[in-house]
């Protein structure tokens, strides 16, 4: 029977938002909130691979595990790989620290999708019903055939539909959304370091798209629409503003 993990990469010197994984969202950091839908998701050991000592303390004050990971590494993914050594489980999850909105059901969901299907990489994607979001550069569209293998990513709208005009393409055929979420195989992790470079995630910056050009099988598995993650200083208001207004019940594990 395969074993699951959720790991969770937070980096301290993010880009557009500095600081943010310490940041407060109602009384707690967006962090620790986003590490409370990786416990509650029942999905096993939850561990964070933090790039600065600062947020390994944090996450030891709030009675969590971290580990310190190279801050050079570029992506989560490559995080994760750095310390599969020292990792027992077949199935990872990657849960964005930004992701604090994020349903537990659907990291359970997508740790069950990987341990039955066996897919080297698994992911979530969302049905978009809003025609901005396919304009959206930071809306990952994900073209899927139809048995939910991944053919491609993009952050333009895909597929063309050639005869409506853009705002009518939702009506007229499925587009799907990227939720932040990644559920890895072993052995996809274990041969990470050995993917060569690749011209379309270069473009794109979208890292799947190293993966899919090296012929790694992709599956996706489709969930509810997420609530938003945090890279910008009005996203973290909207968050907080969330927070406010919900009450946030312990569910019992979603993962056997």
């Amino acid at each position: 029977m395969s074993s699951a993990m959720v790991c969770i990469p937070a980096r301290l010197r993010s880009s557009r938002l500095a600081r943010k994984m310490l940041l407060d969202v109602a009384g707690r950091t967006l962090l620790e909130r986003t590490h409370e839908v990786a416990v509650r998701s029942g999905c096993g050991r939850v561990l964070v691979l933090a790039d600065d000592e600062e947020v390994a303390r944090a996450v030891r004050g709030f009675g969590g595990e971290a580990l310190l990971t190279d801050p050079e590494l570029d992506s989560g993914t490559a995080r994760i790989a750095s310390v599969m050594g020292r990792l027992e489980a077949d199935v990872v999850i990657n849960l964005q620290g930004d992701a604090p909105l994020t349903d537990p059901a659907v990291v359970a969901a997508v740790a069950a999708e990987a341990a039955r299907g066996r897919a080297p990489v698994t992911l979530p994607v969302y049905r978009i019903a809003d025609p901005r979001d396919l304009q959206d550069p930071n809306v990952v569209k994900v073209v899927r055939a139809a048995d939910g293998r991944v053919l491609y990513c993009s952050r333009s709208a895909l597929p063309h539909v050639r005869d409506a005009e853009p705002d009518r393409w939702v009506h007229e055929t499925p587009f799907w959304g990227h939720v932040g979420i990644y559920a890895y195989g072993r052995d996809f992790l274990d041969d990470f370091g050995r993917l060569p470079a690749s011209r379309l995630e270069d473009a794109e910056r979208l890292e799947q798209l190293r993966w899919l050009e090296a012929g790694v099988a992709l599956q996706s598995v489709e969930v509810p629409a997420q609530g938003p993650s945090v890279d910008t200083a009005a996203q973290l208001e909207r968050v907080r503003r969330i927070f406010a207004e919900r009450k946030f019940a312990t569910d019992s594990p979603l993962c056997d």
